[in-house]
């Protein structure tokens, strides 16, 4: 339903109606074949079992003319078989159709219940961050046996320090946030906070100890005040309204028909761009956690907006460990340290006036930027 909107932009929907009709047939012919499977199942059962009591009843009326059975004795028997193989019939009709069920069962688990790809280890132990210091000692990396994205990276980040990953797409910066989020396990190397490998401690504990503001925020679809709360459950209504007005969110959420009970719809498409990414920022600054990523986290928003939040920004920054991705590289200017990228290697490192002084990669990327942003 989300993308029937590119369906008519691109003149698709006869195309689309002909992809459904086709998956379609296809089922219906599956499920055709499957009940003629399970009718000549039951048409067996059936015949074999009145064969069953054709031959038992035969059987029993050539005992009882060779005065081998009485007459009492062949009601007995007769009755009694015929009742032994109806109810047999029976059972044999619940097992097919409860292995028909486990069948279903088993379909629908296996698209809800996906193994973790990264499983913590039964020794794991919650992160404990005291300073932020962020440290990537000969991490080597790559894609499903693909083509190596990291060899033998090695890169530290001091506790509070707000650093800048830049360079062109493919170079590295996302895989690099990925890798600190463990949303990917490592090939070689390590990658420890406060001097502990995040492979020997819980997901969720490193998880709850960084705050991330993607680029494309996804929301549920539930009301404003859940999904800003979603950065921290317990949080009063007091402190999600002051964290939405940090984020310069609270005048629009009280714009809208029910305030902060409004629903956002399924990835917030009730939503501006804008307005998500303020969302999100608000979960954040709610979450406050010890360290905090940025992945171009105003990018959808218009000067006057982004202004503000980087005002609200800055006083999220203080006293954490940042990591932001940019590519407008106007927004990465005043941190402390740029790190530059380039086919999965740290080219060039630096403040923002060292980099332009030396000429290199970072002050090409500067002098190549059309509109703020550097070209993909």
């Amino acid at each position: 339903m989300t993308n029937i909107l590119s369906s008519k932009l691109f003149a698709r929907l006869k195309y689309e109606e002909d992809y459904l009709d086709h998956h379609l047939n296809f089922e219906v012919k599956k499920g055709q074949e499957t009940l003629w499977f399970m009718e000549k199942i039951r048409w067996f059962q059936f015949s074999f079992a009145l064969l069953l009591q054709v031959g038992v009843l035969l059987f029993s009326v050539y005992l009882w003319e060779q005065k081998a059975l009485t007459i009492g004795q062949f009601t007995m028997v007769t009755s009694l078989s015929l009742l032994i193989i109806n109810d047999a019939r029976g059972l044999s009709r619940r097992f097919l159709e409860f292995f028909e069920y486990i069948g279903n069962i088993n379909d629908g688990v296996s698209i809800m219940i996906v193994d973790h790809e990264i499983i913590d280890s039964p020794h794991s132990k919650e992160l404990q961050v005291t300073q932020g210091a962020i440290q990537f000692k000969n991490v080597g990396f790559k894609y499903n046996d693909g083509k190596h994205v990291f060899k033998n990276l090695n890169l530290q980040i001091a506790p509070r320090e707000r650093i800048g990953l830049v360079g062109f797409s493919g170079s590295g910066k996302s895989t690099l946030i990925n890798l600190l989020l463990r949303l990917y396990e490592i090939q070689n190397g390590s990658i420890e906070i406060d001097g502990q490998s995040i492979s020997e401690v819980t997901q969720d504990s490193l998880r709850d100890n960084i705050a991330m503001i993607p680029q494309d925020p996804s929301l549920f679809h539930r009301s404003l005040l859940e999904n800003i709360r979603y950065g921290k459950i317990d949080a009063t209504d007091d402190e999600v309204i002051a964290a939405a007005k940090l984020a310069h969110a609270h005048d629009f959420i009280c714009e809208q028909p029910e305030g902060y009970a409004s629903l956002v719809g399924e990835r917030g498409v009730k939503l501006s761009g804008g307005q998500r990414q303020r969302i999100a920022i608000a979960r954040a600054i709610l979450k406050n956690s010890p360290i905090l990523v940025l992945d171009e986290a105003t990018s959808s928003l218009d000067s006057h907006t982004e202004y503000e939040i980087q005002q609200g920004l800055e006083n999220l920054m203080k006293d954490k460990t940042v990591v932001v991705i940019a590519h407008r590289l106007s927004t990465i200017s005043h941190l402390d340290r740029i790190i530059v990228f380039n086919d999965g290697e740290v080219v060039e490192t630096g403040s923002h006036d060292t980099l332009l002084q030396n000429q290199k990669h970072y002050y090409h990327l500067w002098s190549m930027q059309a509109g703020g942003f550097l070209p993909l």
